[in-house]
């Protein structure tokens, strides 16, 4: 059963215009001209005002985890070898959809259409941070969930990453999202393109968590974001 999580209605997301201006490139403050710092304060309050993030998570525990397919038991598979050494120490998995909505997307969106490139640009990259925001409240409930039952969460992991395996490069296949999104049905505040593996609204992310004994303390290997999935922005890193 998925379960609906919303505490943003409590705690609303917060995007600093300086952290904008450095995701964009600026790393000398006394170099940005007035309006350009104007505009991402502008910018960085719209974001706050059209995210309107929710998320759902939903665990599952494993049937088996080979280096060829992760089975859960829904009977729900996981192709590639990609998971299998982030998983090996797990009983259970956490998988999730969160998304800020489409009111972002529409606003965005229209800033594009009239011809405000540099408002449309900085939305955008307001989007990811608060992506990384949200993300990081969802890891923070989950931890403490897994906590009171002795448990750990893994790093995330998400269709169309890759990380190494035995010092080779391997790849979560990014068609994985189709199962990934049966496992919730209706009740994910983001849905796939009709024909595509790309989230809509856009600024939406989706993956999965591992739950391991706490005692595990193996690490996780590095994880780095495929090109292909245009959902996500090519310069995050793995939470």
């Amino acid at each position: 059963m998925a379960i609906a999580w919303q505490p943003f209605q409590r705690r609303r997301l917060e995007i600093a215009p300086e952290q904008l201006l450095r995701l964009m490139g600026y790393r000398d403050a006394a170099t940005i001209r007035p309006q350009v710092r104007e505009t991402a304060a502008a910018m960085a309050q719209l974001a706050e005002s059209a995210a309107t993030p929710a998320a759902s998570y939903r665990r599952v525990p494993i049937a088996s985890c080979s280096a060829q397919e992760l089975v859960l038991s829904t009977g729900t598979r996981f192709g590639g070898s990609a998971l299998h050494d982030l998983l090996s120490d797990c009983e259970a998995v956490v998988v999730f959809v969160l998304s800020l909505g489409a009111r972002f997307d529409g606003v965005q969106r229209n800033l594009a259409a009239g011809g405000k490139t540099l408002e449309a640009y900085m939305m955008e990259m307001a989007g990811w941070i608060a992506i990384e925001q949200a993300t990081r409240l969802l890891r923070q409930h989950l931890q403490a969930e897994a906590k009171g039952e002795a448990l750990r969460l893994t790093r995330r992991m998400a269709p169309g990453y890759t990380t190494r395996a035995d010092g080779i490069k391997v790849e979560w296949p990014l068609e994985d999202q189709r199962p990934l999104f049966k496992l919730f049905g209706e009740d994910a505040p983001a849905r796939l393109v009709e024909g595509s593996c790309a989230m809509t609204p856009k600024m939406s992310r989706s993956g999965l968590f591992g739950l391991a004994p706490a005692a595990a303390t193996r690490a996780a290997p590095a994880q780095t974001p495929c090109p292909r999935n245009i959902t996500r922005n090519p310069g995050e890193m793995a939470r």
